[in-house]
């Protein structure tokens, strides 16, 4: 046997899903919550069949789909995690999604969904680790980000309007956030507080990500400050790709 984590690995016969779709669910979720971690060799496709009892070309069709999302490679007839272990370098890390995408050698593109300014009450301005005593206007974005047409982040931006002043009547939506603020401010996101958990997407996201509801993924909280220390933006974010957390890693500083 070539992997102790087979009895993890489950199926629902009674369910609707379809077994490829269980699978690759199930290994991806094991996968963001870190039970099953980088270089952890998962059951051929003829292994876990047998042991699921099912034809092979489901599992085949599962790992095709996670191989193709960067969460398995598949060499020299091993199945492995591919996906790379977040570290604390990746915690404290500030980088462009549109960098990121770019990193990974797809051409990135972005689609602005809401852009507007909100009124925040100062518990909510608090949580999110802003100054309450300061205005309590923020611009809210929210956007969806593309590598090669293909959804790979949603992100929810905050910022406060008494640090980026007019930003509501200038910030067109679907440029890169961090060079508009460089270009626009004149000071850079510095440094990120980043805080990650394995959820299941629900229906409003799922619909935006081209995705199943209830899909495992990866959600992210983000606090970004300027190079004086300053909190300048909270943000939010959903995936269901590898891709960005993986050129997060592996893009220069």
């Amino acid at each position: 046997m070539l992997s102790n984590h087979i009895e993890l690995l489950t199926i629902d016969r009674r369910s609707t899903i379809g077994y490829n779709i269980q699978i690759k669910e199930n290994i991806k979720a094991l996968i963001l919550d870190r039970t099953l971690y980088y270089k952890t060799v998962l059951p051929d496709a003829k292994e876990l069949a047998t042991h699921l009892n099912i034809d092979e070309k489901f599992v085949v069709k599962a790992y095709k789909e996670l191989t193709d999302e960067r969460y398995i490679e598949q060499k020299k007839g091993n199945t492995r995690v591919s996906y790379i272990e977040l570290t604390t370098y990746f915690f404290e890390r500030n980088t462009s999604i549109y960098d990121a995408v770019i990193t990974l050698g797809l051409t990135p593109s972005i689609k602005c969904i809401e852009k507007r300014v909100l009124s925040l009450d100062k518990d909510t301005i608090e949580r999110m680790g802003f100054d309450p005593e300061q205005e309590n206007k923020y611009y809210y974005i929210n956007r969806i980000y593309y590598g090669d047409k293909q959804p790979i982040i949603i992100l929810e931006n905050y910022l406060p309007l008494y640090i980026f002043k007019d930003i509501d009547k200038k910030f067109i939506g679907d440029e890169p956030l961090n060079n508009y603020i460089g270009e626009n401010y004149g000071f850079k996101a510095h440094i990120s507080k980043r805080i990650t958990k394995a959820v299941n997407l629900k229906k409003e996201i799922a619909v935006l990500l081209n995705e199943r509801v209830n899909a495992a993924s990866l959600q992210s909280t983000n606090q970004v400050y300027d190079n004086h220390g300053r909190l300048i933006d909270f943000g939010q974010s959903h995936s269901i790709s590898s891709y960005y957390f993986q050129a997060l890693i592996k893009s220069n500083p």
